[in-house]
């Protein structure tokens, strides 16, 4: 649970917090506004930068006048809202930013326990952080104020952070051998990521762990159907070798998970 006081979210729907209780920010311009300043929490960005991610393509050509108008409005909703003083925007030069403690905002948070994760080396510490991390992400960065330009702009790298994190929770777990309750996870994970690799190789060691060596190969072979079908192209040489150590009944190779230490038994 987060602490009492001020609290910003980019993670799904932008939204800001005291105490708990939501607080209006205005329209979605100062919204999106808001959100691209949180994304790049105590850093400045360039007010050109910040007037082409705010520009709409089906409106006119945004200006630094009509920056300034969105900057008012902006302060203006976080000082009617209550802001306690612990995030201010600010400007330097041809800069703006917003200063203030970046575990404020759910995105920093995802990452610093995301990072905290990759340098575990204890499955159960790296299953806690990545667990934590999973549960700040509500939905795609900016998700409701954000243009599909900007999101591919600005989010893409959180995205594949999201699938690290994944990755990570998922080995951690296959690791500690919790493989009954790891296979309803990864048939949504699989669902989601349908042509990774990893995932899938994950699934179908999970299964055949579970002594479902029957659905391990009939995931396989969906897979292998699917990827001939759309791509042109056969499983990887890691799969073929998990699915002929299958069909042998031998012991999974955890090496062709590829996923870090916590990938290899």
């Amino acid at each position: 649970m987060l602490a009492t006081g001020t609290h910003f979210r980019v993670l799904g729907r932008v939204e800001w917090t005291i105490d708990g209780r939501l607080r209006p920010i205005g329209r979605r311009r100062e919204r999106l506004l808001l959100g691209l300043l949180l994304l790049e929490m105590g850093r400045p960005l360039p007010m050109d930068r910040l007037i082409d991610l705010l520009s709409d393509e089906d409106e006119r050509p945004r200006s630094r006048a009509d920056l300034y108008v969105d900057v008012c409005r902006l302060r203006a909703s976080l000082r009617q809202g209550g802001c306690d003083g612990s995030v201010r925007l600010v400007r330097s030069g041809s800069t703006y930013a917003l200063t203030g403690d970046p575990q404020l905002v759910d995105l920093h948070r995802f990452t610093q326990l995301v990072d905290r994760a990759q340098r575990g080396t204890e499955p159960q510490e790296v299953s806690r952080l990545a667990s934590s991390a999973l549960a700040e992400w509500r939905g795609a960065v900016l998700e409701d104020v954000a243009s599909e330009r900007i999101r591919r702009g600005v989010g893409s790298a959180f995205d594949e952070l999201l699938i690290s994190a994944q990755l990570l929770r998922v080995a951690a777990e296959f690791k500690l051998r919790n493989y009954w309750s790891l296979a309803a996870e990864l048939a949504r994970l699989t669902a989601d990521h349908p042509e990774h690799e990893i995932l899938l190789a994950f699934r179908v060691a999970t299964l055949y762990e579970c002594g479902r060596r029957a659905d391990a190969l009939r995931v396989l072979s969906s897979a292998r159907a699917r990827m001939t079908t759309r791509l042109g192209l056969d499983l990887s040489r890691e799969l073929q070798d998990l699915r002929e150590a299958i069909l042998r009944g031998n012991p999974v190779d955890r090496r062709i998970f590829r996923c870090g230490a916590l990938g290899a038994a």
